[in-house]
């Protein structure tokens, strides 16, 4: 509760216009998303029903023929992102905050801080699953700390640059987007 109020205060308020489209993209990324995740799940389904009824286990070399349940999750994960941005791009915002609404210029800070959370997600995210992994695969007296370390650092840097990357396009792009529709409606 502290931090989404202390959240709140520094973003501060919400323009309702701006808080519908953020809805209306949001929509429709769910949609994507839901409708993505039931395919993928059913196609999961199938292939353990097929390989279960033709006495034929995934999990050996007919397993390299398949097509990766993980692929579908990811392009759905993916696309629905993408759709979100592109939505909200087009309408000429990218957050429905009104100290960004209007904005003229790059807020560098807000984009470098959004890089950082990006790449310490990241980063913490790579480095934990992959000790998870190593414990349930070669136990616990066998994981490799410093070198999940090393590869959470290295995710963190990429994280980093493609999440600076990211929110420095999608802000230039819709305030040039706003900036094309304050003309269209000005003539």
């Amino acid at each position: 509760m502290y931090l989404a109020r202390k959240w709140n205060e520094i973003m501060g308020p919400k323009d309702e216009r701006l808080e519908a489209e953020v809805n209306k993209a949001a929509k429709v990324s769910a949609n994507i998303l839901l409708i993505g995740s039931i395919l993928s799940l059913y196609y999961a389904i199938m292939l353990n029903q097929v390989a279960y009824t033709t006495d034929s286990p995934i999990l050996t070399s007919l397993g390299e023929n398949i097509i990766p349940v993980q692929l579908p999750l990811a392009l759905t994960i993916l696309i629905a992102g993408a759709t979100t941005v592109a939505m909200q791009t087009k309408s000429g915002f990218f957050s429905s905050r009104k100290q960004f609404a209007e904005i003229d210029s790059m807020p560098w800070d807000y984009v470098a801080a959004f890089a950082v959370f990006c790449g310490a997600v990241i980063g913490i995210l790579t480095c934990v699953m992959r000790i998870v992994a190593e414990i349930q695969i070669v136990g616990l007296d066998h994981v490799a700390w410093l070198g999940d370390l090393a590869i959470g650092v290295i995710f963190f840097g990429m994280g980093f640059a493609l999440g600076f990357a990211a929110i420095a396009l999608s802000i230039h792009d819709a305030i040039k987007r706003r900036r094309e529709i304050e003309r269209e409606l000005e003539a």
